[in-house]
């Protein structure tokens, strides 16, 4: 069999869980992640809040998510990831309920801690068990089951900006959202786990642990490695530079452009059907390139952060658009890639939980700071997306040195499809690990 018909066979066969996770993920993630840079601007005006203050619901949010991701990562590996992603969808539903009490900073940070707490919970068991199940192309089929949260962009500034233009308050429609995950994600993966014959097992199964390192013990040895931190390091940056422009750039737009809703909806909606095909497209080059696939990513973050900048009229915001959605969309697919390519399948979710920790703080620091940069500088974020920029690029410096130790190059994968025949699932996934 060749590498191709491996690869489409292990999609087909596969697709069940494919289809339910990017459902659990665009219902508990997408909407609200969308959600919240629409939120920011009614919030300031009901309320009187700064820009800084309603960003830093971006801090509750990934500070709480940081912990998540690390907690539900040694979850998935001690009991397997059918209680993770139960918990995590019901809180996604209850914090979206939630803001419709959110009348003060205290109630508002609360709903976006439990945000993260769900989105962390979500995200992280849901790469692991899809990192499980894939072997020949485990990025593309983590950027399929990520597409949901680009899936999301689509579609919230079409909801978001007619109901805010009718005269609809803001906590109303994301309360009105939480039905989506209370009475549709969290009976589905009931469902799901319960009568999947092929899935179920495997993602209610721990993780298999090969050597005799206690959690701890392999948690000391991946952080005496120098390239764990500047893997851990770019990350956070990327992180960062990433979350602060998606939260602020519909406030960019209505400040520094000028533009109207309908204008800033079309745009962010183009950004995230983009985001969609930069997902699926950032897998399979990540699946080809490995770490010279993520580099580039960054890369074009930095280079979309900056062209922000000279928007003025439909070419120059066109091309803004298209980079922005591209870079976007290899975002959060990079960090599954850099767990397995470079660390393997030994204790996965403890280390993917230990890099998404990164995410998660880059996400909590870069949306507030872009917000106080701009509140510094009469209410223009230009300032800020110049340093951002910046300090996208800087992280493309920290993976220079980085390369896979636990990838199988394409022109070699015919040779470990062979080696891989006949093998029982779990022993096939440490010979493609290797």
């Amino acid at each position: 069999m060749s590498p191709t018909a491996a690869q489409s066979h292990e999609l087909l066969r596969n697709w069940p869980i494919l289809v339910v996770a990017f459902v659990l993920v665009f219902l508990a993630f997408g909407i609200p992640t969308y959600s919240l840079p629409f939120m920011y601007g009614p919030a300031m005006e009901e309320f009187g809040w700064s820009n800084a203050q309603v960003n830093l619901i971006s801090t509750a949010k990934f500070l709480i998510g940081a912990v998540a991701a690390l907690g539900m990562g040694i979850l998935v590996d001690r009991l397997g990831g059918r209680l993770a992603v139960l918990i995590g969808t019901a809180t996604g539903g209850l914090a979206m309920a939630l803001f419709l009490f959110a009348t003060n900073l205290p109630v508002y940070y609360l709903a976006g801690a439990m945000l993260g707490f769900s989105a962390s919970s979500i995200v992280a068991a849901m790469k692991i068990i899809v990192s499980r199940l894939f072997t020949i192309h485990q990025g593309m089929a983590v950027g399929i089951v990520l597409t949901a949260t680009s899936t999301g962009g689509v579609v919230m500034p079409w909801v978001w900006g007619p109901l805010l233009e009718d005269g609809w308050n803001w906590r109303s429609i994301i309360a009105m959202m939480s039905f989506g995950p209370l009475l549709l994600a969290v009976p589905l993966w009931l469902i799901f786990v319960a009568m999947s014959k092929q899935s179920g097992p495997v993602i209610k199964a721990p993780t298999a642990i090969t050597n005799s390192l206690s959690a701890w013990q392999h948690f000391r040895l991946i952080c005496q490695d120098r390239n764990f931190w500047f893997i851990f390091i770019g990350i956070f940056l990327v992180s960062a530079v990433d979350q602060a422009v998606q939260q602020n750039t519909v406030q960019f737009f209505r400040v520094d452009k000028g533009m109207n809703l309908n204008g800033i909806a079309w745009a962010a909606s183009l950004i995230a059907v983009l985001g969609v095909v930069g997902k699926v497209a950032s897998g399979w080059m990540y699946d080809q390139f490995s770490i010279r696939g993520v580099r580039w990513t960054y890369m074009l973050l930095a280079l979309s952060t900056w062209l922000i900048l000279p928007v003025a009229g439909a070419f120059t915001l066109l091309l803004f658009i298209v980079t922005r959605g591209m870079a976007h969309g290899g975002m959060i697919v990079d960090v599954p890639t850099l767990t397995r390519h470079y660390f393997g399948v030994e204790r996965m979710g403890l280390t993917l939980g230990t890099l998404s920790v990164a995410v998660n703080l880059g996400y909590a620091a870069g949306p507030p700071l872009l917000g106080w940069l701009a509140d510094v500088n009469g209410g223009s974020f230009v300032n800020g997306m110049i340093i951002y920029g910046a300090i996208a690029a800087v992280a493309v410096l920290s993976l220079v040195r980085v390369s896979p130790r636990y990838w199988v190059p394409p022109a070699k994968r015919r040779e470990v499809q062979a080696q891989a025949q006949g093998l029982a699932p779990a022993q096939a996934a440490r010979v493609y690990a290797k």
